[in-house]
């Protein structure tokens, strides 16, 4: 019985995050992992995500050899749409354009639960936006934080982590996979580390999101490449002298 487990990425970008659970493929050449929705605000992003859920819809090995000539340049994305409307149609609902924190959430709360088609089994994927936590951003960030610190600490990019924390109350995925980024350990605002916070939110998302749905839900968090399994008592690495 060929199963798959269905995947939500949120904030998907062009898909990166979910490429990699897409084509992972099994020693019996199967393929456990299906997204189901991915949902991204970048237009171009967006672009991208489409056109990969459209490829996703032929089997391993059986895409149309309009997909490549498009790739070449000599057919237009239009063209190859018309040319295969069904999958088409389902990458379109697949690949959700829209901006968290600013579309509905009940919106997306259907859509999830479109998506999932009542499975219990799935995986919750995804990188809320990073900029403001990222050394890049920071230090792109720093002369207008300084003169206007007021602005750090309402700068909505910190938060946007609540709506993948808020997904998490909601829906209580069995599993969920969040990206960060370099500089996020050090990140800081007025009340101390964002990190800090970040690790102890998703531990209960529950308790920053009340009465958002029945009962409690709380989870152990694991490092990709730290050997601790308990993130929340994550030390800062000491800087380089």
């Amino acid at each position: 019985m060929n199963v798959s487990i269905p995947i939500i990425d949120l904030f998907a970008g062009p898909g990166g995050l979910g490429e990699g659970f897409s084509a992972y493929k099994t020693i019996k050449r199967r393929f456990p992992f299906r997204i189901c929705l991915s949902v991204e605000k970048d237009y171009h992003a967006h672009q991208t995500l489409r056109l990969r859920s459209f490829f996703r819809k032929f089997s391993d090995g059986n895409a149309p050899r309009e997909y490549y000539l498009f790739l070449k340049g000599q057919l237009s994305r239009e063209k190859l749409f018309d040319l295969f409307p069904e999958e088409f149609a389902d990458a379109a609902k697949e690949a959700w354009h829209a901006e968290l924190g600013k579309v509905s959430r009940r919106e997306v709360d259907a859509r999830i639960r479109a998506a999932l088609k009542g499975s219990k089994t799935w995986i919750l994927i995804g990188g809320p936006p990073c900029q403001a936590y990222s050394t890049a951003g920071r230090s792109r960030m720093a002369k207008i934080w300084r003169e206007k610190p007021e602005i750090r600490e309402s700068d909505e990019r910190h938060f946007l982590y609540k709506e993948y924390l808020r997904i998490l109350a909601k829906h209580k995925p069995p599993v969920f996979v969040m990206e960060n980024v370099r500089g996020l350990l050090s990140a800081k605002l007025s009340n101390g580390p964002i990190f800090r916070q970040i690790i102890r939110d998703l531990r209960n998302p529950t308790r920053v999101f009340r009465n958002i749905g029945s009962g409690r839900v709380n989870y152990r968090l694991y490092s990709f490449v730290s050997r601790s399994s308990d993130l929340s008592l994550f030390k800062e690495p000491t800087p380089p002298t």
